[in-house]
């Protein structure tokens, strides 16, 4: 698989109240190799074009781990040090940021600042944090949880080349080496669909090896490992199915209950069969005798559904919040045309807790997340690394160590998986 190189570039913040790395675009096979370290012996810089070669200096003669201490050294004794730092901390343009060996080169005088200069771009980080990402977060990361739908497929549940590899990469470093001394011990999605729809969506190279692989299903309401015990799982009540239903049929809007891998209704919509024939879901089943509160089972979750995606932002879920707030239950969103209840308590983060817990995973040193929309931001924030999709809704974005310039549909998973997952 093409391997590719997150160009990160980390500046100061001073009011910003969540920080982000963004990954500019990764280009090519070997792009990690080139910028990080000089691998030629007559090397041409990551911001020069092939042809213009020159003669090797600083950046030949160290290490990566050198170049840190000496550009450490360097600030401290260097009168002009905060002119420099200055200079780093401009607002630059994520598509021409320097690798960070041109980074720690330019702060020492190697390389001209004229070559690394660019335009505005909104997030900034200390440097200094750089150092502590790379340094001491991803050699630890031992897990990956990642979402599904607009993270791993992109529109047309596609799965982008890259990220599939990726995916096929990490389950064979999990699950089909005997010793498994690989760095990546657990792979597994976390995803708002259920089961079988993870399944069924993500093709014949990836879907039937999730059979082999735990997961957090249905919002982390439905967790089990990797022989299919379920670790973990909450229900919604009667009660709170019953308002929901009275609320659906007063807006003119369909409803889904998920029971594990088995989804209901009381009346098929095309928005109800979209569910299968788009998202690969199981199918619906109609029950039309009875209401969904009369479910024997009860519900882990509930959508509630309209193509209409204004009505249902402006009209519908302030009238679910409302009723959320009543019952202390939870609403999100994952999808545009689709609003999600949840039981009290409960979202992806708290499914991600449980599993890991029965995995002996401890997240907040372990975990590497990735993930793309509003309900998938609590599990970013509780990975050691959480990293949002360059299609990612502000909330991901906010939530997340770093934001990836690359879309789902540019193998961004799959690029982040390889940069902060993989050896």
């Amino acid at each position: 698989m093409k391997a590719a190189a997150v160009v990160l570039l980390a500046t100061i913040s001073s009011d910003a109240s969540a920080t982000a790395f963004i990954a500019p675009p990764l280009t090519s096979q070997g792009a990690v190799k080139r910028a990080y370290r000089v691998t030629s012996s007559k090397p041409t810089l990551a911001t020069k074009s092939n042809d213009e070669q020159q003669q090797p200096g600083k950046g030949d003669l160290y290490s990566d781990d050198e170049l840190f201490d000496l550009l450490n050294l360097h600030l401290a004794l260097n009168s002009e040090s905060q002119q420099e730092e200055q200079q780093l901390n401009e607002e630059l343009n994520v598509a021409s940021i320097p690798g960070i060996h041109d980074l720690v080169l330019e702060a020492i005088g190697e390389v001209s600042t004229s070559e690394t200069k660019a335009p505005t771009t909104t997030n900034q980080l200390r440097f200094d944090n750089l150092q502590t990402i790379l340094r001491e977060k991803k050699p630890l990361i031992t897990a990956i949880a990642t979402d599904v739908d607009g993270t791993l497929l992109s529109g047309g549940q596609v799965i982008h080349p890259i990220t599939r590899d990726a995916v096929l990469k990490a389950i064979n470093q999990c699950y089909n080496n005997s010793g498994n001394d690989n760095k990546i011990k657990h792979f597994f999605p976390a995803t708002g669909k259920s089961r079988q729809g993870a399944i069924g969506s993500l093709g014949n190279d990836i879907g039937p090896l999730l059979y082999k692989c735990p997961g957090v299903y249905i919002q982390g309401l439905y967790c089990i490992d990797r022989e299919g015990n379920v670790v973990f799982e909450k229900k919604l009540t009667p009660l709170v199915v019953r308002e929901a239903e009275q609320l659906v049929l007063d807006c003119g809007i369909s409803i889904v209950g998920y029971d594990g891998d088995d989804l209901y209704t009381a009346e098929q919509t095309d928005v109800v069969r979209s569910l299968s024939e788009y998202y690969g879901e199981p199918t619906v089943q109609l029950v039309p005798s009875i209401t969904l509160a009369e479910h024997e089972n009860c519900f882990h979750k509930l959508l509630v559904m309209d193509e209409d995606v204004d009505m249902l932002t402006t009209v519908v879920r302030p009238k679910l919040e409302k009723l959320a707030e009543k019952h202390g239950v939870v609403v999100t969103q994952a999808i545009p045309t689709m609003l999600e209840l949840l039981p009290k308590g409960c979202s992806k983060a708290v499914g991600v807790q449980k599993l890991c817990e029965a995995l002996d995973i401890d997240p907040e040193t372990d975990l590497l997340c990735i993930g793309d929309a509003e309900n998938d931001a609590s599990m970013l924030r509780l990975a050691s690394i959480g990293i949002a999709v360059g299609n990612a809704c502000p909330v991901a974005k906010s939530s997340a160590d770093f934001i990836m310039t690359e879309r789902n549909d540019e193998g961004g998973a799959g690029l982040a998986m390889e940069q902060f997952g993989f050896d």
